[in-house]
């Protein structure tokens, strides 16, 4: 078994850095494995990637020896159906959808599972940081692991889904049909009254029954329990994914403060 690679999560204006223990050492068993998790401090009045150039001379996590990198990243995503994406069009593509960002590299993350590829930015100097660190860097952007493993959990039942993923002051609404996605879009949001209104355009966008159907929210939600009040005056059916529950009480669930794309990602 390859050792497993070092994770650097790069959010709008935070820094964490994890290390899957090797499932060898459990005698294989991934679910016995545990994370060891250090959240970095990012010193205001720096760029990310300077906070991360300091990361690399501070973090004791960072000091353990690897080759191997995957780096997750808070960053506006593109969505193109994976039998309509072409690399030599994806920059421009993305330009278009999300203007500025000159000091950006556009990179992509195809996602079979869905039959779409994500097409994403990351700084060139963050990514000149960690290129300098690691051989071997893979790069995919926060939303993903999550839609994966929600895509995943909307095949159980009748009833159709619609998901909300809160983080750092945004919104990741998805909303999944057999193996693509239904809908998927990102909102900014640190309000209740933003959020339900968001929420609510979607679901009636979708047709969604108001009685039938189902709304789930999970993730660094704000006001969790003023805005599941507000959704259940319109749906009936609104529920809190517990990330402990979910993934039955696995040893990352019980971190403090530990990201649910974090988790998702350690899962996968």
């Amino acid at each position: 078994m390859k050792k497993p690679r070092t994770i650097i999560r790069i959010g709008r204006q935070t820094l964490t850095f994890a290390l899957p223990e090797n499932p060898e050492a459990t005698g294989g068993s991934r679910r016995a494995a545990k994370v060891m998790l250090e959240p970095y401090t990012v010193k205001s009045g720096m760029s990310m990637a300077a906070n991360l150039r300091e990361a690399f001379k501070e973090s004791a996590l960072l000091a353990i020896p690897n080759e191997r990198v995957h780096v997750i990243i808070d960053t506006p995503t593109l969505i193109l159906p994976i039998e309509e994406f072409d690399e030599n069009n994806m920059e421009e593509l993305y330009r278009y959808t999300f203007p500025g960002g000159i000091h950006e590299v556009i990179v992509h993350h195809v996602m079979p599972e869905l039959n779409c590829v994500a097409v994403f930015a990351i700084n060139k100097d963050e990514k000149l940081v960690v290129s300098d660190h690691y051989d071997n860097v893979r790069i995919t952007p926060i939303d993903s692991h999550v839609w994966r493993h929600l895509h995943e959990r909307s095949h159980s039942g009748q009833a159709r889904k619609l998901y909300a993923f809160f983080h750092e002051g945004w919104m990741s609404v998805a909303g999944f049909s057999k193996n693509r996605f239904r809908f998927v879009n990102t909102f900014t949001t640190n309000e209740v009254t933003d959020s339900t209104y968001y929420l609510l355009y979607v679901w009636q966008l979708l047709a969604m029954d108001q009685k039938k159907d189902e709304l789930y929210i999970v993730g660094d939600i704000p006001s969790e329990e003023e805005l599941k009040a507000e959704l259940r005056k319109y749906v009936q059916n609104v529920f809190q994914i517990n990330p402990s529950a979910e993934f039955n009480r696995d040893p990352i669930t019980q971190i403090p403060n530990v990201t649910y794309d974090l988790i998702c990602l350690c899962e996968s």
